[in-house]
């Protein structure tokens, strides 16, 4: 198999395993939300200090550990970014789990949107029109949401800017994913556990053996699809990955509607067509941009 050929199919296999995580969460939901996310942290960095000391690449990961604790100014952007990951986790893990998956997913689908506009405010980078367009629509269909249900559409706003956040603030943390994600879960690990020792209600003799086994497994389900993501990006261009990231949210809007059975009013499709419309001006503009490359 050619090289890009398989960098599309890792990315595939890792948005669509993205997409159905929606399905994991569920069936967790017996779990208090705060609960899920701290053992999901926790086992994370277990789940990845396992990889890391399985793994033939021992000092490259200490290169990178004591390259990124010598750089301050690296190490409290990977500080930061920590934090941006978690508050994303959590806010979709808390969505699942109470019937706001439809919401989680368009947060998904603008976050593209965000991440350019983002790029704009911080990096000064230059909109086409085409962008601007795909934004501007995007932000009625925001809007038309707010009105016409009566609430702010909190949950899609907040996974797509902390996941923007966390792409902008990544770009200045030279990190390989492996290292990133032990990092980023290290970091919160103490928090998870000062609350799950002194502040959680809960605990794992609490759970079914179907949630234990879940919770157990939860930092390999974490690790595959993002370590499978960067095989991806090393071996495919980044526009097509690019194009492939919607496989995740509609996924993740399928499962909502015809599996979760979470209701959808007229009021919500009028916002998401607007969504919609800016999403496929904002793929229109990209293959505009590829044809003028290639000429």
């Amino acid at each position: 198999m050619k090289k890009t050929n398989l960098g599309i199919l890792l990315g595939l296999i890792a948005y669509i395993l993205w997409g159905f995580l929606s399905l994991y969460w569920k069936l967790l939901s017996g779990v208090n939300s705060y609960n899920t996310f701290s053992y999901r942290i926790i086992f994370t960095v277990l789940t990845m200090l396992v990889y890391m000391v399985l793994s033939k690449n021992k000092e490259r990961y200490r290169g990178e550990i004591r390259q990124l604790i010598s750089h301050k100014q690296e190490l409290a952007m990977a500080v930061l970014a920590s934090f941006l990951i978690a508050l994303n986790w959590l806010t979709y893990i808390f969505a699942v789990s109470h019937q706001q998956a439809t919401q989680a997913s368009f947060g998904y689908y603008i976050m593209p949107l965000v991440s350019i506009l983002l790029a704009l405010v911080f990096l000064h980078e230059r909109l086409s029109p085409w962008m601007t367009a795909a934004i501007i629509i995007a932000g009625i269909g925001v809007g038309i949401l707010a009105i016409n249900t009566g609430q702010v559409p909190l949950v899609s706003i907040l996974l797509a800017v902390t996941f923007a956040l966390y792409g902008l603030v990544k770009k200045n943390v030279k990190l390989s994913s492996d290292i990133a994600m032990l990092v980023e879960s290290s970091v919160v690990a103490p928090f998870v556990l000062i609350y799950l020792l002194f502040f959680s209600k809960e605990s794992l003799l609490d759970y079914s053996l179907l949630e234990n086994v879940l919770l157990l497994v939860s930092g390999i389900v974490t690790a595959i699809p993002l370590l499978l993501f960067a095989e991806a990006v090393k071996r495919a261009p980044l526009n097509i990955i690019g194009f492939i990231q919607y496989i995740n949210p509609t996924i993740q809007l399928a499962i909502a509607v015809f599996v979760f059975h979470e209701k959808v009013g007229n009021g919500e499709v009028s916002g998401f067509i607007f969504i919609w419309i800016a999403i496929a001006i904002f793929i229109l503009g990209q293959l505009m941009s590829l044809r003028k490359k290639s000429r």
